[in-house]
């Protein structure tokens, strides 16, 4: 245990170490005090993204397509739920479901104030909940002339506890919640300290969480569209408060916006939706047609040449922060040469080192496996691991050590990539933190009529290997000579190992569970093996 907490900890950055220290000896205190009274200021925003219904009425609240009645009043302090269940809660997203009312708002607003007081803390005052319950509420309250006392006196109490309980012992995601949250508390509530902070952070932040080909360094197209759409918000922000200092933020925004739209303009399906790759279900995110919409509105277009596109073959082929998207009609394929994740930050990170994603004639063949839950468990531990993904498993070991939901010990890395001809290649040493020398080496080659999947796996001594694809549910499969029929055009045809057609789970939304199809390769070596699929498809 000693060995795995090392692992874990030694990749963290000093300031989350430093911070981790400072929370556990000193327990953060929820200060009730309000100091000055705020100014608060009207502006009018650029109408944004409205959110999904999830208050059904009557204190009933739908979240992680889970339903529960918490009364009414609403006892905002419930138990029983999941944790992720109890932010959706704080969150406050229903205030922009299309069937809110001003006075169904205020009503529900006054009834948090009321009945999840700073003294109570628990879930609703953790920074995350904060930040999401901050901005929302904002929004709904931003083109009053005269917002109730009540409700700004609140907000300025979240705003002050945001403010000293800023998550820097986690980065990532959080952090950036806060930052945009604080500029968005300042800017409201007239506190240019909070605003100041704010910005601050965003402008580290945009730098550091953002790579320069525009896609979010954590690799969840999910959490990208949730960043993406945070980097708009806060664009129509300091455009709604038009000041000569705001060209400081207001620049980098744009700029950032720009490349993260052309980023997930070229991961989405034909549909539009994202893959489900790491931590991604749908309906969390706005969908990729939500977020062109609004970016239109603010003025802002995809940097299309941020990414560059090379034609090789006949078929296209571009690099989105190690996912390599290449296509050639009717076939998308997409090759995961990604690592888990930055190594400081990889709790939503799977171990889907050289999977593969495809797509023919516009529909999902083989998908990603989705998320249940963040509940630790066994659905948890199943879709981190390598067998949840399309990618090899040597020995039934996994390409990184993970423990509790999101922790991460020992970890493998993507190595020696190279494109040459109509070969993608890449290799990754996930399994040799487990045996030394044992390592899997995927060659994707394109085709005329479709793509080929070579596995190289090697290892000292004698070892066991599966190959998993995991088809989508509803995809028709037929056992023919030689191979398998997918959808009567798709002939998939396995060599150098032996076949088994499976079932396996998939999780396209929290709490959803179906099952799909899934062809297993599979066969024992001593010294190193051959193996691998043939795609091909008839006109």
């Amino acid at each position: 245990m000693v060995q795995l907490y090392w692992h874990t900890i030694r990749h963290l950055r000093p300031r989350q170490i430093y911070h981790q220290i400072r929370r556990n000896l000193l327990p953060l205190k929820l200060v009730t005090a309000l100091g000055d009274k705020p100014d608060p200021q009207k502006f009018d925003l650029i109408p944004w993204i409205g959110r999904q219904k999830s208050f059904l009425g009557n204190g009933r609240f739908s979240f992680l397509n889970k339903e529960y009645d918490l009364g009414w009043p609403i006892n905002w302090e419930t138990s029983g739920c999941s944790h992720l269940w109890q932010y959706n809660l704080h969150y406050f997203n229903y205030l922009h479901q299309a069937d809110i009312d001003r006075s169904e708002g205020l009503a529900l607003i006054r009834s948090w104030i009321e009945g999840h007081p700073v003294q109570n803390g628990g879930v609703g005052w953790e920074p995350y909940p904060v930040s999401l319950r901050i901005v929302n509420w904002i929004k709904f309250l931003s083109g009053d002339v005269s917002p109730p006392d009540d409700i700004i006196n609140s907000l300025l109490s979240q705003a002050i506890n945001l403010e000293n309980m800023v998550e820097y012992h986690l980065l990532g995601n959080h952090l950036w919640a806060n930052a945009k949250t604080l500029c968005f508390a300042g800017a409201f509530l007239g506190k240019e300290s909070l605003e100041r902070l704010g910005r601050k952070i965003v402008l580290q932040e945009l730098s550091a969480q953002f790579l320069p080909d525009g896609g979010h360094f954590e690799l969840s197209p999910m959490y990208h569209s949730i960043l993406l759409e945070d980097i708009l918000d806060l664009s129509n922000l300091y455009q709604a408060i038009s000041k000569p200092s705001n060209v400081e933020i207001l620049s980098p925004l744009q700029k950032a916006a720009e490349k993260a739209m052309a980023w997930l303009a070229g991961m989405v399906d034909e549909e539009g939706k994202i893959p489900l790759l790491n931590d991604s279900v749908y309906g969390v995110a706005s969908s990729w047609a939500e977020l062109r919409s609004y970016a239109e509105r603010l003025g802002v277009n995809p940097c299309f040449d941020c990414i560059s596109e090379v034609e090789m073959g006949g078929w296209l082929k571009r690099n989105y922060s190690g996912y390599w998207v290449v296509r050639k009609e009717p076939l998308r394929l997409i090759f995961d040469t990604a690592p888990l994740g930055p190594d400081y930050l990889p709790g939503h990170g799977h171990c889907d080192m050289l999977a593969v994603l495809l797509d023919f004639e516009g529909q999902n063949i083989l998908p990603d496996t989705g998320v249940f839950e963040y509940e630790e468990g066994e659905n948890r531990r199943y879709v981190r691991g390598t067998s949840a993904h399309n990618t090899v498993v040597l020995d039934d070991l996994e390409q990184a050590e993970l423990w509790k939901s999101f922790r991460v010990g020992r970890r493998g890395h993507p190595q020696g990539f190279k494109a040459e001809g109509q070969d993608l290649q890449c290799s990754h040493n996930g399994f040799s933190i487990w045996q030394k020398g044992l390592f899997h080496e995927r060659t994707v080659s394109l085709m005329d009529n479709g793509v080929e999947l070579k596995d190289h796996v090697k290892g000292p001594g004698t070892h066991n290997f599966k190959a998993f694809f995991h088809f989508a549910p509803g995809v028709h499969i037929k056992e023919e000579a030689g191979g398998y029929r997918v959808n009567r055009r798709l002939f998939l045809e396995p060599w150098g190992a032996e076949t088994q057609l499976k079932e396996s789970q998939y999780y396209p939304e929290f709490g959803v569970i179906q099952d799909r199809p899934c062809l297993v390769l599979s066969g024992r070596f001593s010294g190193s093996a051959v193996f691998g699929l043939r795609c091909t498809y008839s006109s």
